[in-house]
């Protein structure tokens, strides 16, 4: 199978390595922190998201934000260069309101499918990622040669855009559990405990959480300085979107807040 990818950062390039160690031939697109890594690995390389999109029978996308995915896959014409029968594949966290838009504005015989992700790259080594995925059947069944090579928990979770929203309000709630989290060991801190000792212990307790498991082996500050990009961005998104459907929000005011970009 011919798969062409867009995204080398920690977790997409390990993505792109699982398809080649499958012997699937991948082409990347020459930008990202494992460029080097991937083509030592075996794939080829372009410098064109048309020409990489033209070539392939599944496209995938693990680029940051919603402005990326736009650039790639509207503005290069990855999308309108895709032949009939193939599928794009989007692991990036943004919009629902995009997804269906990208949906929409495939030709005539291409899928698209937003396959949202929970892990990191350890996982997609090991095979053991979390996928929510909206989109039809036929184009699920169509990219499980490659997202079964580094998911083993697929959950369908309905139409174009689903997976986005699901994606969303976990992040959300994760965010939710990091603020609490680290609010909560900054009071442990000064009242004279230590903190990942005190992390420990809560694992074993009611309070525990997986943001306060991680706080077991990283400050608070490395903790927010590791995960604020990504949940500015998801916060933001997920907010917006549950208000575009008319939802009440302010139960996450205090999150929102908390991760607003300065």
């Amino acid at each position: 199978m011919n798969i062409g990818w867009v995204g080398l950062g920690s977790i997409g390039t390990e993505m792109a390595k699982q398809a080649l160690k499958a012997g699937h031939a991948v082409t990347v697109y020459g930008r990202g922190q494992g460029l080097e890594a991937i083509t030592a690995a075996g794939a080829a390389v372009s410098q064109s998201y048309a020409e990489i999109a033209g070539g392939c029978d599944l496209l995938g996308l693990c680029v940051f934000k919603d402005a990326q995915l736009r650039e790639v896959l509207l503005d290069g014409g990855a999308l309108a260069a895709m032949k009939p029968g193939s599928v794009v594949v989007i692991h990036t966290t943004g919009s629902p309101a995009l997804a269906r838009e990208l949906g929409e504005r495939a030709p005539a015989g291409v899928a698209v499918i937003d396959a949202t992700f929970s892990g990191g790259p350890a996982n997609v080594i090991a095979g053991t990622l979390a996928l929510m995925i909206g989109g039809e059947d036929a184009a699920i069944a169509k990219a499980r040669p490659l997202i079964d090579l580094y998911a083993d928990k697929l959950h369908h979770v309905g139409p174009l855009g689903h997976g986005q929203m699901l994606k969303l309000v976990n992040n959300l709630l994760f965010a939710a559990n990091v603020q609490n989290a680290v609010e909560a060991m900054r009071m442990v801190e000064a009242q004279g405990l230590d903190v990942a000792r005190s992390a420990r212990i809560l694992q074993d307790c009611s309070g525990g959480s997986y943001a306060s498991a991680l706080l077991q082996h990283m400050s608070v500050d490395r903790l927010l300085t590791a995960t604020r990009g990504y949940m500015e961005k998801d916060v933001a998104a997920a907010m917006a979107s549950a208000r575009d459907t008319g939802l009440d929000t302010s139960a996450f005011a205090a999150t929102e807040a908390y991760f607003r970009p300065s």
